[in-house]
Parts: C-alpha cells; structure tokens; sequence
C-alpha cells in the first residue's frame, strides 16, 4: 500500500507540467528509485497484459463477502500477469483489493484502477523512461516511414516497390510458443481478435511475425478514412471483436523482431510474405488476413505521381515506396516512404482553449505541441459535439494523439515554427507517439 501511495506522489509530481524538460528531469530524480521502476514496469512494459478492460474491472459479481486487512500491489499484479485471461476469478480479486485500497486512500485506488486496465498516462513514453533508466521498458519499434516530398532525391536511381497506403491502425502480429499475439504501432495489445488468432494459429507456422494494418473484413468501395474509423471504433470495444482483418505488407523471423535487427532486405522479405500466403500449408486459404499487392517495382520514379493520382481518385489515402535492397528498419527510416497530396502530422495535444461567441463554455482550440516545444493552436475540423465532449472531459484527452491536416509549415508571430491552416482530423486511437 505504501508503494503505491509513493508512485501516486510521482505521478502527481510528472504531470505536474506538461514540460518535456520537466519530466526528463522528473524520471532523473527517480532513476534510482526500485518503487518507482516496478510500477512503471507495470505502466508501460508492451509484454505485461492483465487482461482487465475497465468494463470488466466494474463488473458486478454476485457473492463477493471476503475482504482484505493488507493487500501487496506487487503480488496482484504478479497474479494478473500469469493469469492474464480476465476470468472471474481475476476480476474478484482486482475488486477486493481495490476495495482495501479505496478504504485507505482513494487517489491511490482511482491510480490502481489505470494500472490494471493499462491505461495510465503521464505524458512520456518508453524512451523517455529508458533515457532516464536505461533498458527498464522493453523496446517496441516497428519500421516508419518518411515524407517523399520532403526529399525526392533520396529515391534517385534506387531500385523501388510502391503499394497502396492502407489508412487502418498498424498491428504486429506475432505467433510463438504455440500462441498469438497482437500489438499496436506502441506495444499495446489488441485484445479480443478471435478470428485472426484462430486463422494465424491455423495457417502460419510457429515464429512467423506479420507486420499490415488492421481494418474492416469487407471494406471495398469503402473510402479509407470512414474504413478507418468503423475499425478503429471495433477494436475499441470490450470482449470479442468481429468483422475485421490483417492486410499485411512485411514479414520477417521471430528471432529478428526480438532483437529489433533485421537481416534481410525488403525483396527477401516480400518472397518470405508472399511464401507464407501462396505456398505454405495453407496455399492461401484465408478469410482475415491478406496480403498487400505491388503496384510497380522498378527505378522510374514518374510512376510514383501516376500511381498516387490513382490512389486518390480510387478515394486511397496515397502510396508507400520500400527501397528494395534496403532492411526493415526499427524506427525511422528513409528505406520507407509515404507519398500524399494533403500534408498530415500526428501530435501530441499539450493543453485546450475555450471558445468565445456561439463557442463559450466549450471547446475553442486544442494545443498541439509541433517541433522544438512550439505549439500550434487548432480550431476547426471539430463537430458541436465534439467541442462539448473534449470540453467537459479534458483530462481524457490531454496527451493523446492527434491527426493534424495543414497546408504548409510557417512561422508564428515570434518566429517559431507553425502549421498554416491547421484542422483536426481525428484522435490517433492506434498511436501514442507524436511525430515530433
């Protein structure tokens, strides 16, 4: 119980401001600190799943009498992790300790509750906490790409593929030890896939990682943005998810994505995809997953404008360019490139504004933190609704991802960086990392 009054006085202090400085040097001061490592551990590892959403977490359980005089928070979880199944019996005794713990200390329980669902947020990520105590959270990258059009000329005389850009949530999966697993661009676990765990454990062999996008099972004629929002608003519901598939574009060995190296090029990686799909013991019988066709491999780079115009008049968010004699790199990289017309940022929201006119009372402007700490106030894209939502629940809100749309970067009044026309788009649901 102290333990957690203690880490409850951390999380109080980091989120005290919404500096990154600050909660670098925050994490700084705690470097040393084992309370503080286990929870957050617990917070923030990618593997540990508890298997708790706070629907359940809620449930009413008839003919719970027992009750608890002390209670370790580290032993629960413990239990939790090697359980993980969201059992009744789980959920009974996340109850009787959040029961004695609520009885001593409320904050301490409403901050238990987040770490039992996972979903504490205290505006810094897995880098940053491994900057300040290194290899405390196990790395979770997955290969990124770059903006074509920011540097055409990386592409010159390169040998090339281009594919579609699926507008869906990113997600790994990943068969080993006889079981199937599912995280997000961030190490979070999709819960609840059914259908992909029964097809992957029927049609793919031990050790195989599938990196795609996940979106609704029949999503032809579907444009790509409303296909976006119908799966993401499935795989945020609690229990079993229906109607949804992995249309996947790389491929690679379990022994690869553990040490987050890769050894072979992206044409080594396309045969591999292609082998498990067309020539393995399925010989492509599958209904949830799918594999994302080329377009074009070559080094003519006036294909990329053909094909994006394309893309978009098909009502597709653009193209991906892989750089074929390049490795799948875990981060960043300009081994992958996206091309589209409209200029997209994903930002982190710092803060909000209250609107004037029609507009008091509710939202006005959320603040997004863009480049080097400026922040670029954004003011339109946002329903009555919505304004009134994000409004009166801020705190649910604050730090999450946003999808930005603007026309050009400029610079503000004091000669910081901005976004000229910036207009919401929508929350991030599948990504809890800006890109700056």
């Amino acid at each position: 119980m102290k333990t957690l009054q203690h880490f409850n006085e951390f999380v109080k202090e980091i989120t005290s401001s919404n500096s990154k400085k600050y909660k670098q040097e925050v994490l700084q001061k705690y470097k040393d600190d084992d309370v503080i490592q286990k929870y957050l551990k617990i917070a923030f590892d990618p593997y540990a799943v508890y298997g708790i959403a706070e629907k359940k977490l809620h449930k009413e359980i008839s003919g719970i009498t027992g009750f608890y005089d002390t209670v370790d928070i580290f032993q629960l979880f413990d239990y939790l992790t090697e359980n993980n199944t969201g059992s009744t019996a789980e959920i009974v005794e996340c109850q009787l300790v959040l029961k004695y713990v609520a009885s001593q200390d409320e904050d301490a329980a409403a901050l238990l509750e987040k770490l039992i669902c996972k979903d504490l947020s205290i505006g810094v990520d897995a880098k940053s906490i491994n900057a300040a105590m290194p290899g405390l959270i196990p790395t979770f990258n997955v290969q990124l790409a770059q903006k074509y059009f920011e540097k055409p000329d990386k592409l010159e005389g390169k040998y090339f593929a281009v594919t579609t850009k699926i507008d869906g949530g990113r997600i790994i999966a990943i068969r080993e030890n006889d079981q199937v697993s599912f995280f997000t661009r961030a190490g979070q676990r999709y819960e609840g896939l059914v259908d992909l765990e029964r097809e992957m454990m029927e049609t793919f062999p031990e050790g195989t990682v599938l990196d795609g996008e996940i979106t609704i099972l029949d999503n032809k004629g579907i444009p790509s943005k409303e296909a976006y929002k119908q799966a993401m608003k499935i795989t945020r519901k609690d229990g079993e998810k229906h109607g949804l598939k992995m249309i996947c574009f790389d491929a690679m060995y379990i022994d690869e994505w553990k040490n987050q190296k890769s050894e072979h090029d992206y044409i080594e990686r396309r045969m591999l995809l292609d082998g498990l799909f067309h020539y393995g013991p399925s010989h492509g019988a599958h209904t949830y997953f799918e594999t994302l066709p080329e377009l074009y491999r070559g080094t003519d780079t006036s294909m990329i404008l053909k094909l994006l115009d394309e893309a978009i008049e098909n009502k597709e968010e653009g193209v991906m360019i892989n750089i074929c004699d390049a490795p799948y790199e875990f981060g960043r990289t300009w081994n992958l490139m996206k091309v589209k017309k409209m200029n997209t940022l994903d930002l982190e929201i710092v803060g909000f504004e209250e609107g004037s006119g029609r507009l008091a009372g509710t939202l006005g402007a959320i603040l997004v933190r863009y480049k080097d700490g400026n922040t670029v106030k954004v003011g339109s894209g946002f329903s009555d609704e919505m304004r009134k939502h994000i409004w009166s629940d801020q705190n649910s809100f604050l730090y999450r991802v946003a999808e930005i749309q603007y026309f050009e970067e400029t610079t503000n009044q004091d000669g910081g960086e901005s976004l000229r026309f910036p207009v919401f788009k929508d929350f991030r649901y599948d990504k809890t990392e800006a890109d700056f």
